[in-house]
């Protein structure tokens, strides 16, 4: 299941425009027609006479016809939001008595696809209207503005034109969740809205068994039949049905590997970020709750717990903005630490390359605290060594040092799985809710 948004349009309005100015085709014909004139004159040559006639009245004409206000312009996009791969329309609306045709050129642009491929538009105007249209498809996630559109009309002959550059108009893409199914049930927690059934009783649906009246049962939940032949009250017990709170943390600390889009292969960000996308829609629309939190991000960026389609979208919306810090130009990214005390979920599920320490020590961390983790492993594998010796030597130690510290959080019983899209996560969490439903020791 996937969640199509639809947003009312975004309209604009230029963001510098020009008036009419004379065109070289309008000089070229009144210098022409003047030379020509003058031979027909000088050497008296009826011959050049008739050759300058034709463009003596274009020039004539377009100069008596010249425009004196400049046509009104809008653009709008028709869906300011959609997903990775997905397309939308821009929208041009020229209007003016004297437009005769118009041509539209968008800049380019990184993860943007045009349609046509050049990003050039050409439209003949009708009784002074014309209608440009530019097909956008956006290839990778991400909040980042449609560049500006070059618009360019023309009257009749071509004697005059009229130019304007729109303004950048706001456009986000969200991430296409990858597929993912989990069919393992996860060790709920104490909410009353999800699907999953409690190990305690409480309000319900699903019958646990028949037990004596006690103060506080409800009228409802008498057992009749039971209580007729017993002779004394009886009421059907039901399991609680309870939700289960998914708590995603997200490791933006760096983003490694090549990026070529929802067409090609994707790097470690893009998988967090389309993993985490999968499990939130997974079990957000199923009834469970979902929190989103992010560290290593110049912004902190958080999505408390809740359910539902407006939930998910919200998810999406604060998945679109993640960015790793550059700590080069900023010095600040937001720390591990802030995450530590603020997850609270019954599972908690860490995205990351596993290449930053504080990533494996926050995961350390909170299954000391009693939760439940998983760590999935978004190190793309299409990664290669540089090109220079020294490098390459480093990042093959940095390689052996991140196998040592895996070897360490699985040895602590926490599971460190890759991704691999749907059922990746069902033996690793129908193991993590087992070890959950016992005994614990927990540090105070």
């Amino acid at each position: 299941m996937s969640v199509h948004p639809v947003d009312p349009p975004q309209a604009g309005v230029p963001a510098s425009a020009e008036p009419w100015r004379p065109t070289v085709a309008l000089f070229r014909a009144i210098v022409v027609a003047l030379v020509l004139i003058a031979i027909a004159l000088v050497w008296r040559r009826p011959d050049a006479l008739v050759l300058a006639t034709p463009f003596a009245v274009v020039a004539a004409w377009s100069l008596l016809t010249r425009p004196t206000t400049a046509p009104s312009f809008h653009d709008q996009l028709g869906n300011a939001t959609i997903r990775e791969g997905d397309a939308t329309t821009w929208h041009g609306e020229l209007i003016g008595a004297d437009v005769d045709f118009a041509v539209a050129v968008l800049d380019d642009a990184p993860w943007i696809d045009p349609r046509p491929s050049t990003g050039v538009v050409t439209v003949v105007g009708d009784r002074g209207t014309a209608h440009l249209r530019i097909g956008v498809r956006s290839t990778r996630w991400g909040v980042r503005p449609l560049e500006r559109v070059h618009v360019i009309a023309a009257t009749p002959w071509s004697s005059f034109r009229w130019s304007t550059v729109t303004d950048p108009l706001p456009f986000t893409t969200l991430p296409i969740p990858a597929l993912f199914d989990a069919r393992a049930a996860a060790r709920p927690s104490d909410g009353l809205i999800g699907l999953h059934r409690s190990a305690r009783g409480g309000e319900g649906n699903e019958f646990a068994g028949i037990r004596p009246f006690h103060v506080g049962d409800r009228m409802r939940r008498i057992n009749w039949p039971r209580s007729i032949r017993a002779g004394e009250l009886h009421v059907n017990s039901t399991w609680a049905d309870l939700d289960t709170h998914i708590a995603l943390v997200i490791d933006a600390t760096d983003d490694y590997g090549v990026s070529e889009g929802v067409d090609g292969r994707a790097s470690s960000l893009d998988g967090a970020v389309r993993a985490a996308g999968a499990i939130a829609e997974h079990f957000a629309l199923r009834g469970e709750r979902v929190s989103v939190r992010a560290f290593g991000t110049v912004v902190a960026r958080a999505v408390p717990s809740a359910t539902g389609r407006a939930h998910l979208r919200r998810i999406l919306d604060t998945l679109a903005l993640m960015r790793p810090a550059d700590t080069g130009r900023t010095g600040y990214r937001t720390p591990a630490t802030q995450v530590r005390g603020a997850s609270g979920g019954r599972l908690t599920v860490m995205l990351s390359p596993l290449i930053a320490p504080e990533a494996l020590d926050l995961a350390m961390s909170l299954g000391r605290h009693g939760l439940a983790v998983i760590v999935v492993d978004t190190l793309p594998e299409h990664l290669v060594a540089d090109d220079d010796p020294f490098t390459a030597l480093a990042w093959r130690i940095r390689l052996l040092e991140r196998r040592r510290e895996v070897r360490l959080v699985l040895a602590a019983g926490i599971p460190v799985v890759p991704w691999r899209g749907p059922g990746s996560l069902d033996q690793v969490i129908r193991d993590v809710s087992a070890r959950a439903a016992g005994p614990r020791m927990v540090p105070r």
